[in-house]
């Protein structure tokens, strides 16, 4: 990983400017370059996890989720993991169809503390999620960005500078093109080396619900 200072000279030297140090419109550029980037794709490199404490069925979420890719695993641990209880997450308007003894969740906006928040049916207890999350901005110069191509971040940050400042377009699309076949090398890496996905049936989500291979039946809306 590429330190803050590093990533401000190599943007200073794309946009021409001798200076090793970028400045304030700069420093934005690489920050949302980096947002951009992690929009783009769950990459394995920016999953976090913590535990949830439930209370009467509620719990905010980190204020660092990447609201974007959501939870994407959330389960209370038992002694081995194949006792885990697995939540799957469900439409809103479809929670009164489950009962507190199904694992499922939905996630609401709490407007007033402006945080997501976990709802589910298990009033109590501790649930670990894994999720993707958004780093907070880079600041010192000894900040780390936490995307493995430093370039990928560069080129498009380069790129944002010079639609600012109505410049040379043919190098900005240059610079833009450079970033987004880096942003493409990226995510190919990530799906090939990352975990692997496959698309889940009735019976997988019926076990998940009560964490257990018993299938559960449901009745329709």
């Amino acid at each position: 990983m590429e330190q803050f200072s590093s990533l401000q000279e190599r943007y200073q030297y794309l946009i021409g400017e001798s200076s090793s140090t970028a400045d304030t419109i700069g420093k934005s550029h690489i920050n949302w370059s980096i947002k951009d980037i992690l929009n783009r794709h769950p990459f394995c490199f920016a999953r976090k996890t913590t535990d949830l404490t439930l209370t009467s069925g509620t719990s905010d979420l980190p204020t660092d989720i990447n609201i974007k890719w959501g939870v994407e695993d959330a389960r209370v641990t038992g002694s081995s993991q194949n006792d885990d209880y697995v939540f799957t997450q469900i439409p809103i308007e479809n929670r009164d169809y489950y009962g507190s003894s199904d694992y499922v969740y939905w996630i609401t906006w709490d407007a007033t503390n402006e945080v997501f928040v976990f709802n589910t049916h298990t009033q109590t207890g501790t649930v670990t999620i894994y999720y993707n999350h958004l780093p907070s901005n880079l600041s010192a110069t000894t900040d780390y960005c936490i995307i493995p191509d430093a370039e990928a971040v560069v080129y498009l940050a380069a790129s944002k500078n010079w639609v600012g400042d109505e410049r040379n377009v043919e190098l900005q699309q240059s610079y833009k093109q450079e970033a987004e076949e880096r942003i493409k090398s990226l995510i190919s890496s990530d799906l090939a080396f990352g975990p692997s996905y496959r698309e889940g049936n009735i019976v997988d989500l019926n076990s998940n619900l009560r964490g257990s291979t018993d299938t559960l039946e449901l009745e329709r809306p």
